[in-house]
């Protein structure tokens, strides 16, 4: 009587491009807390921002795909094998250089769950004589936070006649975006989510001109 193996297939992805298998998987979640000393009774999390998440990868792609064999076994190994074993390793090589070469956010499926809005950072291929035929390569991402903008019109009257017209506090007209931003947020805070590239220079340089700041 032969074994019988049951077990649930989990489809690993990346960016909706199915992987046949992740060998490693590695996370890392991490805080940073600001230099600024914190007065008692402050809200402690103002001080701590939050940095992007990471994930690496390890994973593999055969020249066949995984499947299930009903009934006997073939003995020739011909029978299973695909008429072209590279059509499926280039296919898979071109698919997974081009995720990286559009820059663009992918949602990572892993053994943990899905995370959205990763950036592929690194994407490496190593062969040898033993996996020359199929396709082993490891994979970096960062997770990109996206910050919404609102709309914001400040109306201010002139000396002269009175005129509704939108300005800035440096007198000139506006009709831009202003990043949302928490109020208590000093400005050494505001530099340090720049560095650490948690926000864009121009979001920096935005909350500068908002607050009156010499960048």
């Amino acid at each position: 009587m032969g074994i019988i193996f049951t077990y649930p297939k989990q489809t690993k992805s990346i960016g909706g491009f199915d992987i046949d298998a992740f060998v490693t998987e590695h996370f890392s979640f991490s805080n940073k807390i600001t230099e600024i000393p914190v007065e008692e009774g402050s809200v402690i999390s103002d001080h701590v921002i939050p940095v992007a998440d990471e994930v690496q990868i390890q994973a593999f792609i055969g020249k066949a795909e995984f499947t299930v064999l009903e009934g006997d076994v073939p003995e020739d190994n011909a029978d299973i094998e695909p008429e072209d074993p590279q059509a499926r390793i280039i296919e898979a090589y071109q698919e997974l250089l081009r995720l990286k070469e559009e820059r663009q956010p992918v949602d990572l499926v892993t053994g943990l769950g899905t995370y959205t809005d990763m950036v592929i950072t690194g994407f490496e291929i190593d062969r040898d004589v033993s996996t020359g035929k199929d396709l082993p390569f490891s994979m970096s991402f960062k997770k990109v936070r996206i910050v919404k903008s609102e709309t914001t019109t400040i109306n201010a009257s002139s000396s002269a006649g009175g005129d509704q017209t939108a300005k800035t506090t440096n007198g000139n007209l506006v009709a831009g975006k202003q990043p949302k931003q928490q109020p208590s947020m000093t400005q050494e805070e505001w530099k340090a989510m720049a560095k650490e590239n948690s926000i864009s220079q121009s979001e920096y340089l935005e909350a500068c001109q908002i607050h009156g700041w010499v960048p």
